[in-house]
């Protein structure tokens, strides 16, 4: 949905000025005039007024909560208001944005859901306050320029863990996931009313209880996502995220008579890693066999040129896109998904954080929590059942503890490079004129043991441009279970020691799927990697990427922000070379990264960003020959 709203002394300048929106409000509100212009639903109810994007979840039962006749998601936020004030977000599930104005007390509330599933973005303009759901309509409003904030960059750029409310745009800000922006006798405040490390623990007898805890939990997440689609999708990798979510959509559909499309991307050239399966199709193919109800659709690599791909969805995402080469088939699959109608496309993005954490800084966890019997025990097993040498265990405690530079030098000595340049293209003296250190991500994550490491983990996520971006060039609405707010608290109760009981990482996923996934998936402890070829797939963009760094180059803060020559090297290197030095382990993803953020920032320069039209057909045509002539495949 898009819309543009605006209190203050400018909320009277006409809707011919708001790229074709329509004014569906205005009123007098806190001695200022209100105007809102867009396209979506709404809800009138006596003094008050509601704008809602997305879904509210459970809406017949809340209707019979709240006392109310069953009513529309808009009304049903109303009513919710009614009862439960500016705490009502508190007691709502879903997937959604909203604005709402009380006249009577003279509130104006902005919010979103805790995993941000639409984007809601403001900036103040003298005495007014412009919000939209999209950058480019702030854009439009006078005064406001598309100016590049150089704090954001540099820190989107070393993978700066902290949330901000800043966006790539000098001045526009972005609510944050969780959170209630609110204007009342005049002033403005900002609140999370989401406050997961608050969850208290939750005290069950074994494994086996909190394993049933979390497919009940999981199991609800996806139902209330399915619910009121007639076709239902799910990405179905060779991982335990999405393959236990769609497992449990299938089992729920199975009983009801209907089936599920299941989508895998698989690689066209086979690629050996060393630890690690490059090719997700026969993990999924296992899956999809458990069940007959699954309609299995593999779906290669390649189907879109690198910078096709940069090029919409850093336009349609109004921010760079941070991994380049997953979107090439991610946009693929959506694509296939909108031919057969799939409305709700099911994911499992935050898995790695939710139902299937690792156990990682479980001995530190318990070290705080005084529970030595439990420490002793689990570092026991991680050493025999888990492979895990003394040394490392011993350097997992001490790390938080060591100096910078002793973990860098550390690092090294181990191969596992941390320090910022050394993971991402930007140049140091960019980094320090921001007050980024030599090891970012470790400075903010040194001293944190599991539940605010995951904490911060998921409060950083923002889901909403890349949903929003998917939704408006496909029609398909993707959705994450395993970033259910129900699903988050609840594996945040469970004792960080049954993430990786008896020394065995993922342990509750793989005790709560015993019996639904086949067991080369539920043991597997490889990780996979996805578009493991893309090597071999860049070969035909090389000739672009090099032109794209000429242009770059002749952009001022490129050149100050990036490391532009040793990306040239990088560029130059052959597929083998390039996979020899890291590949889509570490050269690629920080090569490309910054490749989309030169992109994005030399179009902005130019006045080419949202040159393209507004409002973009439902269904996108392939981006090259060669997507034309895969469209059958699988």
């Amino acid at each position: 949905m898009s819309f543009l709203g605006v209190i203050g002394s400018g909320a009277e300048v006409g809707p011919d000025e708001r790229a074709g929106l329509t004014q569906i409000h205005s009123c007098v509100f806190a001695g200022s005039r209100l105007s809102l212009w867009g396209r979506g639903v709404g809800a009138v109810c006596d003094d008050l007024y509601v704008l809602l994007t997305g879904k509210v979840f459970r809406q017949t039962e809340m209707a019979r909560e709240l006392g109310a006749e069953p009513a529309d998601r808009a009304s049903l936020l109303l009513h919710a208001y009614r009862k439960w004030g500016a705490e009502f977000p508190n007691h709502l599930d879903g997937d959604y944005a909203y604005v709402l104005w009380d006249r009577h007390t003279e509130r104006l509330l902005l919010g979103r859901d805790p995993m941000g599933s639409w984007p809601l973005y403001y900036t103040r303009r003298g005495k007014d306050l412009i919000f939209a759901g999209r950058i480019r309509h702030l854009l439009r409003w006078p005064g406001v320029v598309a100016h590049p904030n150089e704090r954001h960059i540099a820190q989107w750029l070393a993978l700066f863990p902290e949330p901000t409310t800043e966006t790539f745009f000098d001045g526009i800000f972005r609510m944050l996931p969780g959170a209630t922006l609110s204007i009342e006798n005049g002033s403005i405040s900002v609140r999370r009313f989401w406050q997961p490390e608050e969850t208290p623990l939750l005290r069950l007898h074994d494994s086996r209880e909190y394993a049933e805890g979390l497919v009940e939990v999981l199991e609800r997440a996806v139902r209330d996502r399915m619910t009121g689609a007639s076709t239902v999708g799910s990405h179905l990798s060779g991982g335990l995220d999405s393959s236990s979510v769609t497992v449990t959509a299938a089992r729920l559909l199975s009983r009801e008579g209907r089936r599920l499309f299941a989508f895998t991307a698989v690689p066209e050239h086979v690629v050996d890693i060393p630890g690690r399966f490059t090719d997700e199709g026969p993990h999924a193919a296992a899956v999809a066999a458990m069940y007959p109800n699954i309609d299995h659709i593999p779906v290669r690599h390649g189907a879109h040129s690198l910078f096709s791909v940069i090029d919409l969805f850093n336009s349609t995402q109004e921010e760079p896109i941070f991994n380049p080469s997953n979107y090439d088939w991610i946009y693929e699959i959506c694509l296939r998904a909108q031919q057969r109608g799939v409305e709700a496309l099911l994911i499992g993005g935050c898995g790695n954080l939710t139902i299937s954490y690792r156990g990682d800084r479980a001995l530190q966890s318990l070290l705080r929590e005084g529970r030595l019997a439990a420490f002793a025990r689990l570092a026991q097993d991680l050493h025999r059942d888990g492979a895990r040498r003394w040394r490392s265990l011993a350097h997992e405690l001490l790390r938080p503890w060591m100096p910078v530079h002793a973990c860098y030098a550390v690092d090294r000595l181990r191969g596992q490079f941390m320090a910022t340049h050394e993971y991402s293209m930007i140049r140091r003296k960019f980094a320090r004129k921001h007050n980024l250190g030599l090891m970012t991500q470790e400075q903010s994550y040194a001293r944190l043991d599991s539940r605010p490491l995951r904490v911060l983990a998921l409060r950083r996520a923002d889901f909403g441009p890349f949903a929003s971006a998917f939704r408006q060039l496909t029609g398909v609405s993707m959705s994450d279970p395993a970033g259910d707010r129900r699903v988050i608290e609840y594996c945040l109760s469970v004792p960080v020691e049954y993430y990786c009981e008896k020394g065995v990482p993922r342990s509750l996923i793989r005790n709560a799927m015993i019996g639904r996934l086949p067991e080369q998936v539920r043991t597997e402890r490889r990780r996979g990697v996805q578009a493991a070829d893309f090597s071999t797939h860049f070969e035909p963009d090389r000739a672009e990427a090099l032109a794209e760094l000429e242009r770059m180059k002749q952009v001022d803060l490129m050149a100050h922000a990036l490391d532009l020559p040793t990306m040239e090297t990088m560029l130059q290197l052959s597929p083998s070379q390039a996979d020899a030095r890291g590949g889509m382990l570490n050269h690629w993803p920080k090569l490309l990264r910054a490749l989309s953020l030169g992109r994005f920032l030399r179009r902005l320069d130019d006045g080419t960003m949202f040159s393209f039209p507004e409002l973009l057909p439902r269904m996108a045509a392939p981006a090259d020959e060669r997507a034309a002539a895969m469209a059958d495949t699988g």
